[in-house]
């Protein structure tokens, strides 16, 4: 079943065409990453679909609904929830705390917030403040106050940035097991992750969809191998 539906989306800065005439579709509890060399248009894209950007030119539909000229407080409020590459969080609260500021917005009851930090495996972190914790386990914190907003289309910011290759394999599978549950999508650089992870893979370059298909059709597909990966 369909949950995001974008149409003929276009974003220019000046002279800079940053998104042009991009449309796709995605499936609801499908993992898909969003990859493309720097510049591609990524970032300007899930500003589009999270509005923090208002596009030139197209339409947004989630869940059946047009978004395309709503307010981002509104649209998290439907459930499209975002997180970043740099984390954002309250350093002086513990675990919980942060959470439950996040739960406030959205209604998420304390059985809930604690069903999270137990998937998460971060229950004996919860009275911890977030300033003494490692950056990996940060990440996670940032992940469970997205969780704690209650999202529907989860779009996640580099998740793996950062990360020892320990904690990049967990993340892996938390996010795997994640996606039984909520649509995921990822934007992210690292290549282990993006194979390991994806059910599908979109690739950007200069503003425009290049490829859009199963990891096994990507890996194969020369020109994204031309232009992402560098062979000629």
């Amino acid at each position: 079943m369909e949950i995001l539906k974008v149409e003929n989306l276009s974003k220019s800065f000046d002279e800079f065409k940053a998104v042009d005439g991009v449309s796709f579709s995605l499936r609801e509890l499908e993992i898909t990453a969003l990859i493309g060399p720097n510049g591609a248009g990524k970032t300007t894209l899930v500003n589009l679909i999270t509005k923090k950007l208002k596009p030139d030119t197209g339409r947004i539909i989630f869940r059946g609904v047009d978004i395309t000229k709503l307010s981002p407080h509104s649209v998290t409020r439907l459930g499209i929830v975002r997180t970043f590459q740099v984390v954002s969080l309250f350093p002086t609260l513990t675990v919980y705390e942060n959470l439950k500021v996040a739960a406030l917005a959205s209604g998420t009851s304390t059985k809930e917030i604690e069903g999270i930090m137990s998937d998460l495996r971060l229950e004996k972190f919860k009275d911890t403040r977030v300033a003494q914790l490692p950056f990996g386990l940060q990440k996670l914190v940032e992940l469970g106050i997205a969780l704690a907003l209650k999202p529907k289309l989860l779009i996640l910011d580099e998740p793996a940035a950062g990360l020892t290759y320990e904690d990049r394999k967990s993340l892996i599978r938390m996010l795997k097991d994640m996606g039984r549950r909520i649509t995921l999508m990822v934007i992210e650089h690292d290549m282990e992750v993006v194979f390991g992870l994806a059910d599908r893979i979109i690739v950007m370059n200069k503003g425009k969809i290049i490829a859009d298909g199963k990891p096994e059709e990507i890996s194969s597909n020369k020109l994204v191998r031309e232009i992402y990966l560098g062979e000629g």
